[in-house]
């Protein structure tokens, strides 16, 4: 009886210590793959494992739900990516930064005036809504110039700038009626250029900035979510779920 106790033992405890070994295997394999994944996502990970935040999750688990979300994570690696960026890339991940940091004071306005959304509108607008307006505005200045002087040529403008040169148009002569000497054709030919070139680079950098600031609150709104890299299809159709297009 003892001796066939043994024997069982023997002989079941391998078959044991097999499956047992193979369970080590395969979890070890899925923390392993996980941990690979966090780290493609999150440069700086691999650095940060045994960072803790407030609560005393660490790192690791702040990718998790149970933890802070991927745009906590993202926004704390910050420094060590501007550091290692050059040329334009820096810059676009300062002003990310700036995007992300307004998208957090909406956020907090958001939630402090949420049952009152009159009042809310409000308090946007009063924050942000006057500096679009203005900035989306700059490129209109260079009417001002047409306006003033004229648009086609010289003279057509509220001004009414004479260039003629008779005897009836000299010192604001009464037959004319014009006003002389205010501006010579040659400097009207080139504050002209110059206004056109104004007018297009600032409808370029306009047009580029509002398209920055969409793009931007789309990455705001992904990380926050969790949500990693899209198909064009799905990043078309998240867009839209943003802004409520759907």
């Amino acid at each position: 009886s003892l001796n066939k106790t043994l024997e069982w033992k023997q002989k079941h405890g391998k078959n044991m210590d097999i499956r047992y070994n193979r369970l080590l295997t395969k979890r070890d394999f899925q923390k392993g793959l996980e941990h690979k994944v966090l780290s493609d996502d999150h440069p700086g990970y691999g650095n940060n494992k045994k960072i803790k935040t407030e609560k005393g999750i660490s790192t690791y688990g702040s990718l998790k739900p149970e933890g802070l979300n991927y745009l906590d994570t993202y926004r704390k690696n910050y420094k060590k990516r501007y550091s290692k960026k050059k040329g334009l890339a820096k810059l676009d991940c300062y002003c990310e930064k700036i995007v992300f940091d307004r998208l957090d004071k909406i956020r907090e306005i958001g939630n402090k005036w949420r049952n009152d959304e009159r009042l809310l509108k409000k308090k946007l607008k009063e924050k942000y809504g006057t500096f679009f307006i203005l900035f989306s505005l700059l490129p209109f200045l260079g009417f001002i110039f047409h306006i003033l002087f004229g648009n086609d040529k010289i003279g057509n403008g509220i001004l009414n700038i004479c260039m003629g040169t008779g005897s009836d148009h000299g010192n604001n002569s009464p037959k004319c009626g014009g006003n002389h000497g205010v501006i010579t054709q040659e400097t009207y030919n080139y504050i002209s250029y110059a206004n056109f070139v104004y007018s297009f680079l600032m409808t370029i950098i306009v047009i580029y900035f509002f398209i920055y600031i969409l793009v931007k609150v789309i990455k705001y709104e992904r990380l926050k979510e969790g949500k990693r890299k899209m198909s064009k299809k799905e990043y078309f159709n998240y867009c839209k779920e943003v802004f409520n297009l759907k």
